[in-house]
């Protein structure tokens, strides 16, 4: 199936690009056809999915290791990608932390805020500008369906998510008419190194039910088809979340929420 992301521009710069989301999204997008910046810290991974995008698909592609959560990453960035005409852009690098806030440490927060929250603004604001210009662009800023209600036991996460949601939400009517589109892209629990990395004690949530999960293909086809025609979109998994954020107060949603993310001892 074809997405036509060539209408876009020649180029897309995808972030988290070393395994998961980004993974697979980099391999959607040079299967249209479209060039493609790679951007993570893991530079092995990075080379690795540029040269298979070069040998499977026949287009340019640029590595750039940076890690997005350092003040300087997101210049780095846009000096790398240099006069290149950028026509898609998915934000999608990000960490998270399950468990205690008080046991969460200052450099975890402060590292989780730039990654998940600062380096997306920026980048916006970097790129935003000539796609405006040129009339015509597309982003994919992916957030979490986490971002719809408070979330206790991910609540740093929680609300990095919630600022992205915001922010692609306002910036996509800020849009409207610009020719320039904007999807937000908020997955659920999706088979990804993600959920390990989050969850580093191997911890079982006490109500958690035994479900599949979402693979990485299903979400990043779910943005492709829906990219151009929708604002925002979630699995069908993230369905109970999204009504229970309208429905409920939200004191409600918090109480019903930590039941079922809290974690055995």
């Amino acid at each position: 199936m074809g997405y036509g992301l060539k209408k876009y521009g020649a180029w897309a710069l995808v972030t988290g690009a070393s395994a998961g989301f980004g993974w697979h999204f980099a391999s959607y997008i040079a299967a249209e056809g479209v060039n493609v910046a790679v951007v993570a810290r893991r530079r092995d991974r990075l080379v690795d999915l540029s040269a298979g995008l070069e040998k499977d698909h026949g287009v340019e592609t640029l590595v750039i290791e940076q890690d997005l959560s350092r003040p300087e990453s997101t210049a780095n960035v846009y000096a790398a990608f240099g006069d290149r005409e950028l026509g898609l852009l998915v934000l999608n690098a990000g960490f998270g932390y399950h468990g205690e806030f008080v046991k969460q440490s200052e450099e975890q927060i402060a590292t989780m805020i730039s990654l998940n929250c600062t380096s997306y603004t920026t980048l916006f604001r970097r790129f935003v500008p000539q796609m405006v210009e040129r009339g015509r662009g597309a982003m994919i800023l992916v957030s979490s369906v986490l971002g719809y209600f408070p979330g206790p036991w991910n609540a740093t996460y929680t609300a990095t998510k919630a600022f992205d949601l915001a922010l692609g939400e306002s910036i996509r009517e800020e849009l409207n008419g610009t020719g320039v589109d904007l999807l937000n892209l908020c997955p659920g629990m999706t088979d990804t190194d993600f959920h390990a990395v989050a969850n580093e004690e191997g911890r079982r949530r006490k109500l958690a039910p035994e479900r599949k999960m979402d693979s990485p293909e299903e979400i990043v086809e779910l943005a492709l088809r829906n990219l151009g025609r929708k604002g925002t979109v979630y699995p069908m998994q993230g369905l109970p979340a999204a009504l229970v954020s309208r429905l409920l107060p939200r004191g409600w949603a918090a109480r019903i929420a930590g039941k079922v993310m809290e974690m055995d001892d």
